[in-house]
């Protein structure tokens, strides 16, 4: 009966532990001499990160502690700083005091040290939009809007350096969107999907929002909860900024080995798609769009950066006025488009989401080069097949995809003859189409 007892007390001390641990660990953003990790406790508590060079446990090091609290939803940043570029890291996560996360198979890594002393790594992104997760309680009557989420273990699957989340990565019902308690109760709900485990603790994740995870279904600046949004996003995505100081909101930019991503905010400062159409129509805000601007010319003037990846909630390049394109905005739209021609900035590409199905469509400029934008879409969600009429703008040897699917970037080759490939998956990994861009057919043409 007492080695009965002290079993069980034991027991329930190490089930106490585990509980604590709510969701995560998620590995945030990468940089060359530190990382984030974030993660989320059942209760108030004082959190670290263990680390260590791969296979060299013996050589760990512990995190200062963090500690959660419940006015940031009991979510935490973890900073792991000081580490070697180029390397992979073990780790454990600890909380108060006690191991409750351990695995031998999974690792952060930081970005490597290249340049001027090797050609750019290789490396391979994973990305995609709106994730649903099914709770028939507050769901709509009927048939589930959430499919099957195998598709986030096939993600995995594929060992991307990391995932791009495009928007829509939560649905906010009507239930949640009006009060902190209910955007908070979705965030959570979403968080615990078995399927998002190994994802989230093996691969480096950033992240963007579309209506969906901003508030209602199209919803725009006049929402009136999107600070509470906003906060929301802050403590569940580790990106290494949000906004600026003085122009909130969650666009970000960030490089990767030589490719440098700029991720944009479609929502915050969104008229309202109803207004006519004028120059004071914007979806970016002034704000937002210099900053883009002068984003772009800087990266411009590093001659290592052979692609600049352009990632936006909803469809840029699409001719059509359909669902909540960039070309309901078409002064804006063109202010960009045109700043990118006039400045020659090379190496443009788009990424994009929303749409509910998957596609790659191009913009032919005889007087510049073609711009390519790939939108990929749903991962969980439900379908909006496209109507069968075939959009001239569709890159000819792809297809529309009209079913759950993630797209990967494949990044390599020498210096000046870097090579992208989009990939278009489908939920249990088989590729259903590719296509390659070199860095060399995205500069102005000589005349």
């Amino acid at each position: 009966m007492k080695y009965l007892l002290l079993y069980f007390l034991s027991s329930l001390a190490l089930l106490s532990q585990e509980t604590l641990l709510l969701n995560g660990p998620m590995l945030g953003y990468s940089d060359k001499r530190e990382v984030v990790i974030w993660l989320q406790t059942g209760k108030p508590a004082s959190v670290q990160i263990r680390f260590w060079p791969q296979g060299n446990q013996k050589a760990s090091k512990l995190t200062a502690a963090t500690f959660t609290t419940n006015e940031q939803d009991l979510t935490a940043h973890i900073m792991v700083e000081n580490l070697e570029p180029g390397s992979k890291y073990g780790y454990d996560v600890v909380i108060n005091n006690k191991t409750v996360f351990h695995s031998d198979t999974v690792f952060f890594q930081t970005q490597a040290l290249w340049e001027w002393r090797t050609d750019a790594p290789d490396f391979k992104v994973a990305f995609g939009s709106c994730v649903y997760v099914n709770e028939p309680v507050y769901d709509r009557p009927g048939t589930p809007y959430g499919r099957d989420a195998i598709i986030l273990e096939s993600i995995a699957d594929q060992k991307p350096d990391f995932m791009m989340w495009l928007g829509d990565n939560i649905y906010l019902r009507e239930v949640d969107w009006n009060s902190k308690s209910g955007i908070s109760h979705r965030y959570r709900h979403a968080r615990g999907l078995t399927e998002f485990k190994r994802l989230f603790a093996n691969m480096h994740n950033y992240a963007i929002w579309d209506d969906h995870d901003f508030g209602p279904n199209d919803s725009d600046r006049g929402f009136l909860f999107k600070n509470l949004t906003l906060e929301a996003f802050r403590n569940y995505w580790a990106n290494p900024s949000y906004g600026r100081p003085e122009t909130p909101g969650v666009f970000f930019q960030f490089r990767w080995s030589d490719v440098d991503f700029f991720m944009l905010d479609d929502r915050y400062y969104r008229s309202p798609n109803n207004l006519e159409d004028s120059p004071e129509k914007t979806q970016l805000g002034p704000a937002q769009m210099q900053w883009l601007k002068d984003a772009l010319l800087f990266s411009k003037e590093q001659s290592k950066v052979s692609f600049r990846v352009i990632a936006i909630g909803g469809q840029v390049l699409n001719e059509a006025n359909r669902f909540e394109s960039f070309n309901m905005f078409s002064y804006e739209r063109a202010e960009l488009l045109n700043f990118i021609k006039k400045y020659r900035i090379p190496g443009v590409v788009f990424l994009t989401g929303d749409i509910h199905h998957s596609e790659l469509i191009k913009k032919d400029d005889p007087n510049f080069y073609t711009l390519y934008e790939y939108t990929s879409s749903p991962l969980t969600s439900g379908l909006h097949a496209d109507d069968g009429t075939a959009n001239p703008q569709l890159v000819p040897n792809t297809k529309i995809t009209n079913t759950q699917s993630f797209g990967m970037l494949r990044f390599s080759g020498k210096q000046g003859d870097r090579k992208m490939v989009m990939e278009c998956l489908d939920p249990r990994g088989k590729k259903l189409w590719d296509f390659s861009i070199n860095e060399n057919d995205l500069k102005v043409k000589k005349k």
